[in-house]
């Protein structure tokens, strides 16, 4: 079986807990409008009837689907996607210092510390680098967004011990079952500064 990416939707209620909605493979089909509105409207199917905000990589079509199935909803790219954009305005003589002062900013537990390290960003680099930091200034609410990188990280640690799987249907099931086990930990834990009403 050749390799898939595995397409995720992890969801934060009011009250802060995280709940896995689904998984998605398109196979031969690719990413597409339709397949993300398709997404959408299971996704809508099964309860989710408002959205305050959509994070997502920069994923064709993605942005129009949301705006067809959640009108109301606002959308931006995955911080990912922000710092690589960032690095590569950056000279090459620079990047791993700027790269350390990034990693400051999305590694941080709070976002009081996030705030700090955006703050020493603007410091150091706002006047060699006024539109990176700008972007980061934009960008210092999408912190939470790195939930779905530690997801990916951990679903790639287990799905590498089996290599390779004999069919499509094994994959999803061990998907599930991996989904399954990362969503009971999300949903007893809820984030910090997350309030219902």
């Amino acid at each position: 079986m050749k390799k898939e990416p595995v397409y995720l939707a992890l969801g934060i209620k009011p009250d802060g807990r995280r709940e896995i909605l689904g998984f998605w493979l398109f196979g031969a089909e690719g990413e597409s409008a339709k397949n993300w509105e398709e997404v959408l409207k299971e996704i809508n199917r099964r309860g989710v009837k408002k959205v305050e905000l959509f994070i997502s990589d920069d994923l064709p079509g993605i942005e129009d689907a949301i705006k067809r199935i959640y009108p109301g909803s606002n959308w931006q790219v995955c911080v990912l996607h922000t710092v690589r954009s960032s690095l590569n305005q950056v000279r090459t003589k620079d990047r791993g210092l700027v790269a350390e002062d990034l990693k400051r900013i999305y590694r941080t537990d709070t976002e009081e510390e996030a705030r700090k390290a955006i703050l020493r960003l603007k410091e150091r680099w706002g006047r060699i680098y006024p539109k990176v930091v700008k972007k980061w200034e934009e960008k210092a609410d999408a912190i939470f967004t790195f939930q779905l990188e530690r997801i990916a990280k951990e679903i790639k640690r287990r799905v590498k011990v089996v290599e390779v799987f004999p069919d499509e249907g094994s994959a999803e099931r061990l998907l599930y079952l991996i989904l399954r086990w990362i969503d009971d930990r999300l949903n007893s834990r809820k984030l910090r500064e997350f309030n219902e009403g």
